[in-house]
């Protein structure tokens, strides 16, 4: 099989949770260009759920694409074979939705295989590319600041999730951008922007919250909200949950608190799924 072939029998998808903000989708379609120039073919940006509610018009008349009908549909055009990197930091509970839907196809005998790449942090990989790029984001903040003021405390936040595994991945990448920041931070601290109640989720601890009143109780003059997201939307974008969080707690960035960019915004994020893809084969 010639290599136009063997593209006509697998298609690349980067898979993300969806949204219902049509800039995040725009965003993403944005990436899947980048991530489609940087590995020379066509890339399909496809979502779990919630991005077919956003009317076409707002998505430059182009419908959002959901992977229970893209699933479908790739069997009709003859694609036998699809190469998923998802755009998730672990195994949220809709990447494991959309794999237990990919696997159900697969089981119905209609001859189409999926596979999936790592997420975008990796056990594998611990001094990757996803560190250069939070490093990066936090030196861009810290080159900004005032040399004479005492070092800034990263407060590295994601979602939080009910599962431990993604938990610990996130703690994963704090540690490996802790090893690479150095002495020229104050500490970097893991923390969820929310959790669920009991026990058993203690593992999403601090919270956004708890961290925030942390550092206030422990003299901390500087932060630096380091963003373990891709894009804006009603979580991370201006005005959302974690704005409200920060608001709530009296930081700003006339209190001590700035912000780094979202990794959706990284130059360097399309190498990285390069990087995830290849490790496929």
């Amino acid at each position: 099989m010639n290599e136009g072939n063997a593209r006509a029998y697998y298609r690349v998808v980067l898979l993300d949770n969806g949204s219902v903000n049509p800039d995040s989708v725009l965003a993403g379609r944005k990436l899947a260009a980048g991530f489609a120039e940087q590995i020379g073919q066509q890339v399909d940006l496809v979502s779990v759920a919630h991005s077919d509610r956003i009317p076409a018009e707002d998505l430059d008349g182009i419908p959002a694409q959901i992977l229970e009908s893209y699933l479908g549909r790739a069997l009709e055009t003859g694609i036998r074979e699809l190469r998923i990197v998802p755009l998730f930091f672990g195994p949220s509970f809709a990447l494991r939705k959309a794999k237990k839907a990919a696997a159900a196809l697969e089981g119905q005998g209609h001859g189409l295989r999926t596979r999936w790449s790592d997420c975008l942090i990796s056990e594998d990989s611990k001094d990757d590319l996803l560190t250069e790029i939070l490093a990066d984001n936090v030196f861009k903040v810290v080159n900004t600041m005032d040399s004479g003021k005492p070092l800034p405390r990263i407060l590295m936040v994601d979602h939080g999730s009910p599962f431990q595994e993604v938990s610990e991945l996130r703690d994963l990448a704090a540690s490996c951008l802790a090893e690479t920041l150095g002495s020229k931070v104050e500490s970097v601290v893991a923390c969820s922007m929310e959790r669920r109640e009991g026990e058993a989720y203690d593992f999403n601890e601090p919270t956004l919250k708890r961290a925030l009143i942390n550092a206030k109780g422990e003299g901390v003059e500087s932060l630096i909200l380091s963003y373990l997201f891709l894009f804006p939307g009603r979580h991370a974008g201006p005005g959302g949950d974690i704005d409200q969080i920060c608001q709530a707690q009296v930081w700003g960035p006339s209190c001590g608190l700035l912000r780094t960019s979202l990794i959706g915004e990284s130059p360097m994020l399309p190498e990285l799924l390069q990087i995830r893809l290849d490790a496929m084969n």
